[in-house]
């Protein structure tokens, strides 16, 4: 039993840790920041693979030329530069591109402005988590056998009967 409860015990650790880093990823959208994790190469070296962003709505003053925004193309979500801006059109380009996107942009297709803050790498881990249920899974399994674990007591086991405790050696 004690090396089970070792192992559990190491478990939950990593399942806390995993739980904190994802609940610090996600603190941003109580203040209206979503976070978006990147998996394209077009806005290198600004934005790397992997990459966790955050975009927000603004006023359509605030999107100006230069400005990095997320936008809806198709079902995938896709940030880049507005490279012009032309009677009310966005015309966006990935840094790393060498033509602009062939597609202009209205106001309502901006999903939001990208802030400064940028985390890389754990966009790897989230997308990993968010598109395999499974894991979310063993870690409350996790969770719940370190709980079990540790409430369980050894040596003196006290049973308490009509306000007596009665104490049962082992």
């Amino acid at each position: 039993m004690g090396a089970l409860k070792i192992v559990v015990r190491i478990l939950s650790y990593i399942c806390y840790a995993v739980i904190g880093v994802y609940a610090l990823i996600c603190m941003p959208m109580i203040f209206g920041a979503k976070p978006e994790a990147v998996f394209s190469g077009s806005m290198r070296p600004e934005y790397e693979i992997g990459t966790i962003i955050y975009y927000r709505q603004v006023p359509k003053e605030e999107i100006a030329i230069g400005d990095v925004i997320t936008f809806q193309m198709g079902n995938d979500l896709v940030t880049h530069r507005v490279h012009r801006i032309e009677n009310d059109a966005y015309i966006t380009k990935g840094d790393a591109n060498n033509t602009e996107d062939q597609v202009s942009l209205s106001y309502n297709d901006i999903k939001g402005k990208v802030g400064g803050i940028k985390i890389p790498i754990l966009g790897y881990g989230i997308k990993f988590i968010n598109s395999n249920m499974w894991v979310f899974l063993i870690i409350v399994a996790i969770l719940v056998a370190e709980f079990l674990l540790s409430n369980i007591k050894s040596g003196k086991i006290s049973v308490s009967e009509k306000g007596q405790n009665h104490e049962q050696e082992t």
